[in-house]
């Protein structure tokens, strides 16, 4: 039996009951926490501070897979290592020395990611593969809630999945993921949809009845 992940991505929860949204999904029994950090540099937007990542960590149970969406990604290593990070996931396009980061993140005792924008080949971390425990393939643009999910995304999954034949390496979605979307991308090969917007937040439903449905879409299939 094949068990896929369930990553909500907290960012599309609501920031006045986060603890109780953490606690709940905690409850419920999720993969990890999906923590988006950006820099208002690499994506114009910003998003969870270090402080108020802080917090959350006190509060969450499950694992945290940190996805930084900054430019200078080998700066901020021991910062989240101190925080409990337990995936730390950079953008490829942000670093020059791609080796010299995963080096670093692992010497710090967390699990190395990467993160690819929808127009970065899938490529261009076939040597990089070896050294990286998940890979996050973005299916919209980084840097905004609510986008349309890229149907090329699909095709994407497929060729990373070949690149890591022979590898343990988890392949994450994340962008526009409904439950249909997520089928198709498990389907394709993947191990990981990030619920947001419309899986596991959607307005006006419950987090635990949404979380139950995607759960029964998504998983032991």
């Amino acid at each position: 039996m094949i068990m896929y992940h369930i990553a909500p991505t907290m960012l599309c929860a609501d920031l006045f009951k986060m603890r109780e949204s953490m606690e709940l999904l905690d409850k419920l029994g999720i993969d990890w926490f999906h923590i988006d950090v950006m820099d208002g540099n690499f994506v114009p937007n910003f998003a969870f501070g270090t402080d108020f990542l802080r917090q959350m960590t006190t509060v969450g149970k499950s694992p945290f897979y940190l996805h930084l969406m900054a430019a200078r990604p080998e700066e901020y290593v021991d910062l989240f290592a101190e925080l409990g990070v337990e995936y730390y996931c950079f953008h490829y396009e942000c670093t020059k020395n791609p080796f010299r980061l995963c080096q670093q993140i692992k010497k710090q005792g967390m699990k190395a990611a990467a993160a690819l924008n929808p127009a970065t080949p899938v490529q261009f971390l076939r040597d990089l593969i070896p050294y990286l425990d998940a890979v996050t393939l973005m299916s919209v643009e980084p840097g905004f809630s609510g986008q349309r999910f890229m149907e090329f995304t699909y095709q994407r999954i497929k060729e990373l999945r070949a690149l890591a034949d022979g590898f343990k390496l988890l392949i994450e979605v994340d962008g526009g993921i409904d439950i249909e979307i997520a089928k198709k991308c498990i389907d394709a090969g993947c191990d990981v949809v990030v619920g947001g917007y419309f899986t596991l937040f959607q307005k006006g439903k419950s987090i635990e009845k949404n979380y139950e449905t995607f759960r029964q879409a998504v998983r032991n299939r």
